[in-house]
């Protein structure tokens, strides 16, 4: 009996200790499925975040043939920008795409209109960001070299007589002695082609892209600065129907000498019509104010000092200086 009662305990206690080893053994496996990664796990693509881009501000700061140079703010982000460009009666096309801020349009044409905006980009996730197009600027082009049309009285008739070799190139000269502003819009005194004509309308067979005009000596002694003006602004009315893109320079009146001849206006006076002339070409569009000439051909106080015998009219080297000085104006005119 004890016998038996044995075996039996013997056989509970292994019976018992494979239920252990059993348990053991699931345990693990249970621990390994569940601490294993399968490699077919994916995570999901976050969205990328919408790009804002301002719109950029163009300016054009050149506008001469060959050399139109757009110049833009850097926009934050921005990676790259589109240059659209269109004709009269075109429609906007892409030009150039740039990673900077300033372009230089060296395909525009002479004597051609043209308008001009810009577009912000960038690219992220796949995707492509753009500002709003800029506001369009127009712009006139210039010739490299313009024609060019000097007209006044007895200065520039010195100017044929001592300088006509300095001054600019593809320019002509129209002069009268004694002319005014008046007379250059009325008096029929020039011979061409056979038939007498008026200052005004020598100037307009030119079809000048710029005119500087040095009149007003002959008025400024007793006369009134707004009536010159008034026939200035008709004389620019005039030429604008022939070309609408005209630019007028309105040369300063020069100065006098200490002692000068009865027939010449006081330094005061001459003084007074270059306010006018000054404030006249603030003003208005297409019309510029030149004075710096005057330091060539004056004294440290204002006075005269290229003196041609009479206290009012220029020697030969003052007008040759004069007229050096004004092609370089003309030049820097052009390239502004």
């Amino acid at each position: 009996m004890k016998k038996v009662i044995g075996i039996s305990i013997i056989t509970i206690m292994f019976a018992f200790g494979l239920v252990c080893f059993a348990k053991g053994t699931t345990s693990k496996a249970e621990e390994q499925t569940t601490t294993k990664v399968p490699e077919t796990t994916t995570h999901k693509k976050q969205p990328s975040k919408k790009i804002t881009l301002s719109t950029p501000k163009l300016k054009i700061k050149k506008h001469y043939e060959k050399h139109i140079k757009l110049d833009w703010n850097s926009v934050n982000k921005a990676q790259s920008y589109r240059i659209l460009r269109a004709k009269k009666g075109d429609g906007f096309k892409l030009i150039k795409k740039t990673s900077k801020s300033a372009f230089t349009d060296k395909k525009a044409k002479k004597r051609t209109t043209y308008k001009y905006k810009i577009v912000a980009e960038t690219k992220s996730g796949g995707k492509t960001y753009t500002s709003k197009e800029s506001k369009a600027k127009s712009v006139y082009v210039l010739p490299k070299n313009p024609k060019v049309v000097i007209c006044g009285e007895c200065f520039v008739e010195g100017m044929k007589l001592f300088a006509n070799k300095y001054k600019p190139k593809n320019s002509h000269l129209v002069y009268k002695i004694g002319i005014s502003t008046i007379g250059m819009l009325n008096d029929n005194y020039i011979n061409y082609k056979g038939s007498s004509i008026t200052a005004i309308e020598r100037i307009a067979y030119y079809n000048p892209d710029r005119v500087y005009f040095l009149i007003g000596m002959n008025e400024a002694k007793g006369g009134n600065p707004n009536n010159t003006i008034k026939n200035y602004k008709k004389a620019f009315k005039l030429l604008k129907k022939i070309n609408p893109h005209i630019e007028m320079v309105l040369m300063a009146l020069p100065p006098v000498g200490r002692s000068h001849s009865s027939g010449f206006a006081s330094n005061p006076k001459i003084n007074k019509y270059n306010k006018a002339y000054k404030k006249y070409a603030k003003k208005t569009k297409n019309v510029f104010y030149y004075s710096r000439y005057r330091k060539l051909i004056s004294d440290g106080a204002g006075y005269l000092k290229a003196n041609g015998g009479d206290g009012g009219h220029w020697n030969s080297s003052g007008t040759i200086k004069v007229v050096k000085d004004l092609k370089k104006h003309s030049k820097s005119l052009t390239k502004r």
